[in-house]
């Protein structure tokens, strides 16, 4: 059995209750009819994204480290971003080699940062 102490268990309580939060989300609401829906929606996602990650890297390496956090904060906002421009449909070719490149600096960043 797992041994999940401290931050862990905060990371994995939180993950579950944002994912629960986006399940009843998606269930019980259109985001057509108000914008707000999806606002909710996304910022519930990057809750559950960061939250996650702290959790399955905390319990791969025991803690999660300073280079950790900055590369699950960026890898979360990258996929974020993503999903922001598929959902309105708006992903085109520039758009997403921006987008890598941005992905390249920001690992760049990261890998000289901590």
């Amino acid at each position: 059995m797992l041994n999940i102490t401290g931050i862990h268990r905060k990371s994995f309580w939180l993950a579950l209750a944002s994912f629960l939060a986006l399940v009843l989300l998606m269930i019980s609401t259109n985001p057509v009819d108000k914008i707000i829906y999806a606002v909710v929606f996304f910022v519930l996602t990057l809750i559950f994204m960061i939250s996650f990650g702290f959790f399955f890297i905390g319990l791969q390496k025991g803690a999660v480290g300073t280079k950790d956090r900055f590369r699950i904060i960026a890898i979360s906002l990258i996929i974020l971003t993503l999903l922001m421009f598929r959902s309105a449909q708006s992903l085109n070719w520039v758009d997403a080699l921006i987008l890598v490149l941005i992905c390249f600096g920001l690992g760049f960043y990261i890998s000289r940062r901590a």
